[in-house]
């Protein structure tokens, strides 16, 4: 999500609520104003209500961190909620963590959440413009995927020559594709 998209959304908010105010008083027979006033005291409750997807911080939290530069840090008892369990090595970081909570409540355990979507609203009314920015997307990370490829190739290495060594550097790095040359 790009920060004009995150920007344009308080806009496009607050241009649904006017809209939303103005149908109701029609519907009710009241004042716009007092619809407005009714639709901003859910959009408030919203921002100051703990939320599951947020490991329990309200919306009005993880903002205020964000302008502060503060990170947003997963609350020790929703721990549990960020490790897969069948996971050996998520086990053995919540260990890590909760044997630091253990031993000092205030133990900074260093595991916080960003929100970083890889679609936005947008990609749901413009599925083209979406389809687009991803097909670009997959070009430039195929455009770098080449070029460290062929940074790769022509980087020589200690014991070159050595087969046995190039076949170790290769299993240990199995991650990369198969067809980069030791």
């Amino acid at each position: 999500m790009s920060i004009a998209e995150a920007a344009l959304y308080g806009d496009l908010v607050q241009h649904l609520r006017d809209l939303c105010a103005q149908q109701l008083a029609q519907l009710k027979g009241v004042s716009v104003e007092s619809e407005r006033a009714a639709l901003d005291e859910v959009i408030r409750a919203w921002f100051f209500a703990p939320q599951d997807d947020l490991y329990g911080l309200t919306p009005q939290r993880v903002i205020r961190n964000e302008e502060l530069g503060i990170a947003n840090t997963i609350p020790a008892d929703r721990l549990g909620d960020l490790f897969e369990d069948d996971c050996p090595v998520c086990a053995a970081m919540r260990a890590d963590a909760e044997a630091g909570l253990a031993t000092d409540p205030d133990h900074d355990h260093g595991w916080s959440f960003g929100l970083a979507p890889d679609f936005s609203l947008l990609d749901e009314y413009d599925p083209e413009g979406s389809d687009e920015r991803w097909r670009i997307e997959e070009e430039r990370m195929e455009a770098s995927l080449a070029e460290r490829k062929a940074e790769a190739q022509a980087l020589p290495f200690v014991g070159a020559d050595d087969p046995d060594l190039a076949r170790d550097i290769r299993q240990k790095r199995a991650w990369l594709d198969e067809d980069i040359p030791f």
